[in-house]
């Protein structure tokens, strides 16, 4: 690879940067549990390095041929972090965290939660400058437009092989080798020979300690880090599995007694699975969140003839049919749906007797973009509203849930009462060795004695304050609309952090555009809505956000080829366009369209969530392509998306409808000065 091929080198560099941002939010946030709570404030730090490596193009260093060192260093330091030191986030993290307490490892050593942040905030950004540095070299060699054409394309190619990767369930060793070789082979020409092999030893060992850290009884599934330990030492005890070091519940022998210290546990799980049998005798069963299969083969074991299990995580369906006891997943009575639950909701056809919310604490978030998890949308208004629907005229809702919090137990049961009145009871253990509480609702509760053994009917107060999750604020661990605190630090530190770096690399090497840093702050929070519409429409799925920011870089690319062969170079008619979709959606439930069909969902999401990122590609590209500084617009743009990264908190003080206002005022501002410049 030379310089006598640019448009494959620049391809090719962007299609690193891309895969290497999807591969590090991925692997950091598996390996430090506290990450995962701050997921797009690894965006946001790789952005930055992006940006001063954009702004520093110009500089006669290169430092990409550090990258191979940089990853053995960055490398050794997460594996070290998650083997020896933990976040207590019972004092850090209380508005967002389910639990009081959580796994420690007994090596393990406390450290300050703000210090850890700032330390990866820092090396991340860091740690991407050569690859935005290398992006606008490559780019230079082109006319803007064509240049950023190609960088979109080799970013859309590093997010289908990064999908495709996630979809073959494969480890960080074979994503480490995808980034790590080509990037040694793009520095060898800033090498010397003596660097170059240190470089290569750097990824050898590298490989090795990527390959050493996740060797043995560990599956990297679409969505997470799952390992799995068997309950007790007792044979065919089943197994317990975590994700991302998260404890979750696994899957136990109701055939077995246990003996050991799990025994109580056991006995409380199986007391919560057993209600709905203890109430009727349904046959027709839908368990949403299935799971390892718990609550399908409790179903299986009261009689039951048919059950829909439906399964996010495929890697768990697996489990479920090859290492239960049970084996549920493959009795020819259960037919298995890998998919989100709320969005089987929608695509099921059948009535139940039974429908089962199994314990659906993923901690699994739907993108890097956003703070979203992807259960939240199961337990908004709408949602469970819905599910009356889906009941027969004898039918039961059973809602397992598993969190000591108060609030969120209140928040629940107020939805539940609201759509179902009387016919609702909640039970939990007489002696809790857990947080497990059930709601039992439905036509099926009314007139049944609601006596349980081993459990206690449990009542709320009045609502007070609360504040329920709804579509637009799907947010049941939150206690209220507001921004939790221990977020502060972060988008106040971040911030000046940011500034700092920005002001030293745009002072030796450029100026600064307010117009392309509003034009990429307004696209960010563009995206982002985008990505929770579409996940709302059709499932909080990988395939559908990757398919979601596939088609946005797809649309980027539509319209730089229209600009290119129709000569387009007013701004004017895609900026009114931009505001009247923005105004359109804000005022447009988007719950009118969720009970279409496929297709009229798929011609929704085309003709009116697309719409304004479509129009505001045309803006962007029609402005690139007169772009006099390729260094300085682009660095500004990613900055922009740097401040709308951190501009999505807002959404939990306003809802996501009220990112389309954020964006809307990026815009108006972008389109002043816009207008300001034609004139002068």
């Amino acid at each position: 690879m030379t310089d006598k091929r640019p448009g494959l080198k620049l391809f090719l560099i962007s299609f690193l940067t891309l895969f290497g941002e999807m591969m590090f939010i991925r692997y950091v946030s598996s390996n430090i549990y506290l990450l995962s709570y701050y997921k797009n404030a690894i965006l946001i730090a790789i952005f930055l390095g992006i940006g001063i490596g954009f702004l520093t193009s110009r500089s006669k260093r290169n430092y990409i041929e550090f990258i191979p060192i940089a990853s053995l260093v960055l490398v050794t330091i997460i594996i070290y972090f998650n083997d020896y030191l933990r976040i207590d986030l019972d004092h850090s993290l209380k508005d967002e965290s389910i639990w009081p307490e959580f796994w420690a490892n007994t090596r393990a050593q406390s450290v300050p939660i703000l210090g850890v942040l700032v330390f990866f905030y820092a090396a991340i950004a860091m740690y991407f400058i050569p690859l935005g540095q290398e992006t606008m070299r490559s780019m230079s060699a082109f006319r803007p437009l064509r240049a950023y054409s190609i960088n979109v394309a080799g970013a859309l190619a590093g997010i289908v092989i990064f999908a495709i990767a996630g979809w073959l369930w494969t480890t960080p060793l074979v994503w480490f080798a995808v980034f790590l070789v080509p990037t040694l082979w793009l520095s060898r020409k800033y090498s010397k020979r003596g660097v170059f092999y240190l470089n290569a030893a750097s990824i050898i060992i590298t490989l090795f300690l990527v390959f050493s850290a996740h060797f043995g009884a560990e599956v990297w599934s679409p969505y997470s880090r799952i390992k799995v330990y068997p309950f007790s030492a007792q044979p065919g005890s089943g197994f317990i599995s975590t994700t991302n070091g998260n404890p979750q519940v696994g899957s136990m022998n109701f055939d077995l007694v246990y003996k050991g210290p799990e025994a109580a546990l056991i006995m409380e799980s199986r007391r919560i699975y057993e209600i709905p049998y203890d109430l009727g005798a349904p046959k027709t069963v839908m368990v949403v969140g299935a799971g390892a299969g718990n609550e399908t083969a409790m179903a299986l074991r009261k009689g039951a003839s048919y059950i829909d299990a439906v399964e996010i995580d495929p890697v768990f369906i697996t489990l479920g049919s090859h290492l239960s006891p049970h084996r549920p997943f493959l009795d020819e009575r259960v037919s298995v749906h890998v998919d989100d639950a709320r969005a089987f909701f929608h695509k099921t056809k059948k009535k139940y007797d039974l429908v089962v919310i199994g314990f659906l604490d993923s901690q699994y978030h739907l993108t890097h973009m956003s703070n979203i998890r992807t259960e939240n949308f199961v337990y908004t208004y709408e949602s469970l509203k819905q599910t009356k629907e889906l009941l027969t005229g004898d039918g039961v809702l059973q809602l397992n849930y598993n969190a000591p919090r108060p609030d969120m137990r209140a928040k629940l049961y107020e939805i539940l009462k609201d759509v179902y009145g009387a016919d609702l009871v909640v039970y939990a253990p007489i002696d809790p060795v857990s947080g497990n509480i059930s709601y039992v609702a439905g036509p099926g509760v009314r007139g049944k004695n609601k006596t349980i053994e081993g459990l206690q009917e449990i009542s709320f107060g009045t609502k007070g304050a609360l504040t329920l999750p709804t579509d637009d604020w799907p947010f049941l661990y939150l206690d209220g609309k507001k921004i939790p605190r221990e977020y502060w630090s972060m988008l106040l530190l971040i911030p000046v952090i940011s500034f700092a770096l920005i002001r030293v690399a745009a002072g030796r090497h450029g100026a600064f555009s307010l117009k392309f840093f509003m034009l990429g702050l307004g696209f960010m929070l563009l995206e982002t809505k985008s990505i929770t519409s579409f996940a709302l429409l059709f499932g909080s799925t990988v395939t559908v956000v990757s398919v979601v920011i596939a088609a946005i870089l797809s649309s980027v690319l539509l319209a730089n080829f229209i600009i290119h062969r129709w000569y387009m170079e007013s701004v004017i008619v895609p900026y009114l366009l931009i505001f009247a979709s923005l105004i359109v959606l804000y005022f447009l439930p988007l719950s009118l369209f969720i009970g279409l069909n496929w297709t009229a969902k798929l011609a929704v999401s085309l003709l009116l969530i697309s719409a304004p990122i479509f129009f505001a590609s045309f803006v962007f590209g029609i402005s690139f392509a007169g772009s006099e500084r390729m260094d300085v617009d682009m660095g500004s743009n990613i900055f922009g998306a740097v401040v709308g990264g951190m501009s999505e908190y807002l959404s939990m003080a306003m809802g996501f409808n009220g990112l389309y206002v954020v964006s809307l005022i990026a815009y108006a501002i972008a389109f002043m000065i816009d207008m300001k410049g034609k004139k002068a």
